[in-house]
C-alpha cells in the first residue's frame, strides 16, 4: 500500500493544507515532537508539521493523514527584540518576521507586542544552519519547564562537553546526547530553562531533528537547502535529493545552500528521487515570494463568531477579516453562523487575522 509523507508549514484548513495538499486528519494521531497528544483545534495556520499520510492523490491533491508531528523550531525567552529589522533574539538565534509571519491573537500588533523576557513559541520553515525565518509565533500557555532548540552542531568539544547550534553555546551531560555525537548533526535539544555559570545553555535530552521518509514513500518538503553538491545530490531537512530528471521551476534562481525549495518525487531507498522541484527564493521570502507579498492562505468551513462591527469570523480557529473582501455567491449581507464558505487571503498587517481577498459561499 502506497504511503505518503509531507513536511512544511500549515497554509490551509477545511483540511489541513500543507505544500498544497489536503490531509484529512479526521482520524490521525496529532502530537508534539515531545510527544504530547494534540487535538485537532490545536492547529493552527503557519505551524510546521510533519505529515505521514495514505497515498496521495496528485490530481485531487488530496490523502488521509495517519501522523501529524507538530514541530517548533525555538520555545524559549526574548532577548532582544529590534522592530526597524523586524527580528528578535531567543536563545542567541535571530529570528525574522517576514510578510507571512503569523501571530497569535494574544499578541495583537505582532512583533511589537513581544516584551524583553517573554518566553515565546517559533515554528520556522526548517533552515538548519542560518536565520530563523518565522512561520507562525505563540505565547506558551503556561510558563515552560523546559527550551527547546532545533539546529545543527557545530564547534563540538568533547573535553568541555560543550557545542556550539547558531551563536548559543551549549552544555551537555555524557547521557544527555546521542553516542557519536559529532559535528554536523542535526538535533532537536531539550534544555534547562536556566544557564549554567558560564552562561551556557543546558541539554537535557537530544532527538534527530529530522526524519527519513521508507523506500518507495512519495514524499513532499519544504526546506531550505541545507548543503548543495549538484542537481543530482542536495540536502533538504535532512533528505538527501536528486532532481536530475525532476521537472524544475526555478523561479530566475539558482539552486544551492541556503535557498528554500520544495520538493516533490518518491523515495527509493534512503535517496528522494524528484519528479517536481521549485525554488521559491531566499529563506526571507518565508511562504511567499522576493516581492513581499507574502503567503496566501485557504480557508474552507462553517462560519463562527460573526462580528459585523469588526467585520470578522472564524473559520476552525483561525479569524478572517473580510472588510476588503469580494464575495462569490451572495454578500456580505449574507453572511452568517453556520454557514460554510471557502476564504482565500493574506496575513494582516500584524499578522494575527487572515485579510480576506475573496469569500465563496458553498451552496
Amino acid at each position: 500500500m502506497s504511503a505518503g509523507y509531507s513536511s512544511g508549514a500549515i497554509t490551509g484548513f477545511g483540511s489541513v493544507v500543507v505544500n498544497g495538499v489536503h490531509f484529512d486528519e479526521s482520524t490521525a494521531r496529532i502530537h508534539d515532537a515531545d510527544g504530547n497528544t494534540l487535538s485537532r483545534d490545536a492547529l493552527r495556520l503557519g505551524m510546521t508539521v510533519e505529515i505521514q499520510s495514505g497515498a496521495i492523490d496528485n490530481t485531487a491533491l488530496t490523502a488521509t493523514a495517519q501522523d501529524v508531528n507538530v514541530i517548533s523550531d525555538l520555545l524559549g525567552p526574548v532577548s532582544a527584540v529590534d522592530l526597524t529589522a523586524s527580528t528578535m533574539t531567543v536563545l542567541g538565534q535571530t529570528v525574522r518576521i517576514t510578510a507571512s509571519t503569523l501571530f497569535d491573537s494574544s499578541l495583537a500588533g505582532g512583533l511589537s507586542a513581544i516584551a524583553l523576557g517573554q518566553k515565546v513559541e517559533v515554528y520556522a520553515i526548517f533552515d538548519p544552519v542560518n536565520t530563523v525565518y518565522a512561520a507562525r509565533l505563540v505565547l506558551p500557555r503556561s510558563n515552560p519547564d523546559h527550551y527547546t532548540l532545533r539546529g545543527v552542531v557545530s564547534g563540538w568539544d568533547s573535553t568541555q562537553r560543550q557545542f556550539q547550534m547558531g551563536p548559543a553555546t551549549l552544555t551537555y551531560a555524557a547521557d544527555a546526547v546521542p553516542a557519536g555525537l559529532a559535528n554536523g548533526a542535526t538535533l532537536r535539544l531539550r534544555l534547562s530553562t536556566q544557564a549554567d555559570g558560564s552562561g551556557r545553555w543546558v541539554v537535557t535530552t537530544a532527538q534527530p531533528a529530522t526524519y527519513l521518509p521508507a523506500d518507495g514513500t512519495e514524499a513532499e518538503i519544504e526546506a531550505v537547502v541545507s548543503s548543495y553538491t549538484s542537481l543530482s545530490s542536495f540536502v533538504v531537512a535532512g533528505v538527501t535529493v536528486d532532481a536530475s530528471a525532476a521537472q524544475l521551476n526555478a523561479n530566475g534562481l539558482t539552486l544551492a545552500a541556503g535557498v528554500r525549495v520544495e520538493v516533490e518525487g518518491r523515495m527509493q531507498g534512503t535517496v528522494l528521487k524528484a519528479t517536481k522541484l521549485e525554488l521559491k527564493g531566499s529563506e526571507a521570502s518565508v511562504g511567499g515570494d522576493d516581492s513581499g507579498s507574502g503567503q496566501e492562505f485557504e480557508l474552507s468551513g462553517l462560519i463562527s463568531g460573526l462580528d459585523t462591527t469588526a467585520q470578522t469570523f472564524v473559520i476552525r480557529t483561525q479569524t478572517v477579516s473580510y472588510a476588503q473582501a469580494s464575495f462569490e455567491n451572495g454578500t456580505a449581507a449574507n453572511l452568517a453562523n453556520g454557514l460554510k464558505v471557502e476564504v482565500k487571503g493574506v496575513r494582516s498587517s500584524d499578522g494575527t487575522l487572515v485579510t480576506a481577498s475573496e469569500v465563496k459561499f458553498d451552496n
